[in-house]
């Protein structure tokens, strides 16, 4: 690969200094000479003409940074300088760095003879990407979706900057504003935080895209990944932050002159200082956002960088329901879904390299998801994983043993005299009973494909949350686990109905609390109670109260929640006993209220007879026998006494 020599024209020392720092980890890349302006730039490129003669330029690329390309003054004299270098070295590439640009602003900047054109806020993959394409000799303009959406968003907002500083310019003899120096130094040191900012960013950027591009599965590695992820985060944050001190102080320095002007009258400038502290705020903002646009497109190595780090902590089923996967050493538990999200990531490449369509994905999801569940297999167990099945081994009776002769086309007797049995055909054999029981059902799974592949809106609630929100990510991850979960328990299935009592099974794959035949048995059998009444009982209540329920992954091991999802189509298909469940559950519904105000009625009444009636009857009662009693007390004391 050739080695393109740099020149970086920069007024911002840190900004070069993180730029040159960026460039040096990339060996084709090497940075020759760094000067503040323009005009120090032409003495050096005619020094470096002058020490190699044969050579037809002195540089491979010229990179002039600009704060931001507008038609002020201060930037003309910019456009001034690409306009003397190209007469100068025609042959010299120019790439220019800084903000957003409209389409009247591209069109000068390509006038000028400049071959290419970046944004500051990208990433720095993109970045020299684009220093190499115009150091080879061809030309760059920034058409990725963050740069037009910046674009976009900036064009009337820097067209108002223009107007507004034209207005300014007028008037700029009748009022002189004295900004004070800890003003100054204030901008000073906000600007150079945010380049020091960016040059870190872009650092951090790069570490975490190694790590990305590795597929790390050692426990150190994941914690790197996730380290690095929290400190992009509080990067974005801090430039945001810096990004607001900055603009405050021109706010309040226009503030200043608005003072001024309402005490001359001259509502006109008022005005015009409004649109300018306005447009500054929206370019401030428009920044950020093109940060996060940056950021937003890594959201799927967030989401697999997250879940694979819950996969650290221990997957103790919580649910108070049965999972296949409970059988497992917590060891296993972990490989197993590792294996899961690294086949995932796969499936996915392959499917975006085959160029499925969004339309295709509800057609050919259960052939996706049996792919995923048969690689996920072979993965786990090894595709040449063999059982020596001698005569001292325990199996699972001879229903099991006429099961794997039938799927190595042999007999039993020919597996009970010490052949081996091949695993992975065996359990694959069970693929229409995975399907059916599990894989089928896994809830939102086109949607899950579609957000993944496509990037469409997640509905979360009745809401449209686009990719990478905090919204469609909380939606995303935890479907994400539950697909993982729901996966791993069809990948143990096969494996308790046909090798359940295997002892190499045993002591490879099993918990030691379920190793006993007993156990196993008993797990079996609340296993099959689960799917029996989630079929009749769980599956139509959720459909009838328009909700799925998910596996999850927690701090503490596999949870259970419930998100809304309508189901209408589901449940007009419902027929038979779940028809009938929704329907005495309507019922229970609409009677319920009534039965319950006619109960509390009927309470009131016995309470009133109770309290009114039978009470009061009884305390005249008592009071009666009282009042009798002592008449009694008095006509035998005065009888004594007489």
């Amino acid at each position: 690969m050739s080695n393109f020599q740099l020149l970086t024209i920069d007024g911002d020392p840190i900004f070069r200094l993180g730029l040159r720092v960026a460039i040096e980890q990339y060996p084709d890349l090497e940075v020759v000479a760094e000067v503040s302006r323009g005009t120090e730039a032409l003495p050096v490129l005619e020094a470096r003409s002058l020490e190699s003669v044969a050579a037809k330029k002195p540089a491979d690329l010229v990179i002039l940074a600009v704060e931001a390309l507008n038609l002020r003054s201060g930037q003309t004299e910019a456009l001034a300088f690409c306009r003397e270098l190209k007469s100068l070295y025609p042959n010299l590439p120019l790439l220019l760095l800084g903000g957003p640009l409209t389409p009247e602003l591209l069109a000068e900047v390509q006038a000028t003879g400049a071959n290419g054109y970046c944004p500051k806020g990208r990433d720095i993959s993109l970045t020299i990407e684009a220093i190499r394409t115009v150091a080879s000799g061809r030309t760059y303009w920034a058409t990725d979706a963050a740069a037009n959406s910046e674009i976009e968003l900036n064009a009337a907002v820097v067209q108002t900057v223009e107007n507004s500083a034209a207005i300014a310019d007028k008037n700029a003899d009748d009022r002189t504003i004295d900004t004070p120096v800890h003003k100054k130094m204030l901008a000073y040191f906000c600007l150079s935080g945010l380049r020091e900012i960016d040059a870190t960013l872009a650092v951090v950027q790069a570490d975490l895209q190694d790590i990305r591009a590795a597929y790390p599965t050692d426990l150190p590695s994941i914690l790197d990944g996730v380290v690095l992820s929290g400190r992009r985060r509080e990067l974005l944050a801090a430039r945001w932050i810096v990004s607001q001190l900055l603009f405050e102080g021109k706010g309040e320095k226009a503030e200043g002159r608005r003072q001024r002007a309402e005490g001359r009258g001259e509502k006109e400038e008022i005005r015009s200082e409004n649109l300018l502290n306005n447009s500054q705020s929206q370019l401030a903002n428009s920044q950020v956002s093109a940060a996060s646009l940056v950021v937003a497109t890594n959201w799927q190595g967030s989401l697999f960088d997250s879940v694979a780090a819950k996969l650290q902590f221990e997957l103790v089923n919580l649910t108070g329901l049965p999972l296949e996967i409970d059988i497992l050493r917590s060891p296993k538990k972990r490989e197993l879904m590792s294996s899961i999200l690294r086949k995932l990531k796969d499936l996915l490449e392959e499917l975006r390299f085959s160029q499925v369509q969004q339309t295709q994905l509800s057609q050919k999801m259960p052939a996706i998801l049996r792919d995923l569940w048969e690689a996920t297999i072979i993965d786990f167990f090894g595709r040449y994983y063999t059982l020596q099945t001698g005569e001292t081994r325990v199996f699972d009776g001879s229903q099991t043993s006429l099961k794997l002769a039938e799927s190595q086309g042999g007999s039993a007797a020919d597996i009970l005299a010490g052949s081996g049995v091949e695993v992975v055909p065996m359990l694959l054999a069970d693929a229409d009973v995975v399907a059916a029981q599990i894989l089928d059902k896994i809830p939102m799974t086109v949607d899950f494909f579609a957000h993944l592949l496509f990037e469409i809106p997640l509905t979360v609630d009745n809401i449209s949350c686009v990719s990478g929100s905090p919204e469609a990510m909380q939606r995303a991850e935890a479907l994400l686990e539950n697909l993982a979960i729901q996966v791993a328990s069809g990948v143990v299935q096969p494996l308790l109905n046909n090798l359940a009592n295997i002892e190499e099974i045993k002591q490879i794959f099993y918990d030691g609390k379920l190793i006993s035949t007993r156990e196993i048995e008993r797990f079996r059998n609340d296993l099959s109670w689960r799917y029996s009444w989630d079929r009749y009982f769980v599956a139509p209540k959720a459909i009838f109260e328009s909700r799925f329920w998910l596996f999850v992954l927690g701090d503490s091991g596999i949870k259970k929640i419930s998100i809304y999802s309508p189901r209408n189509q589901e449940l007009a298909q419902l027929s038979g006993w779940q028809l009938a469940l929704t329907l005495l559950l309507e019922t229970r519904d609409a009677i319920a209220p009534r039965v319950r105000a006619v109960i509390s009625l009927l309470g009131a009444g016995v309470v009133y007879v109770l309290t009114q009636v039978i009470g009061r009857g009884i305390g005249l009662i008592g009071r009666g026998i009282i009042q009798g009693i002592g008449n009694s007390l008095q006509d035998s004391k005065f009888g004594k006494n007489g």
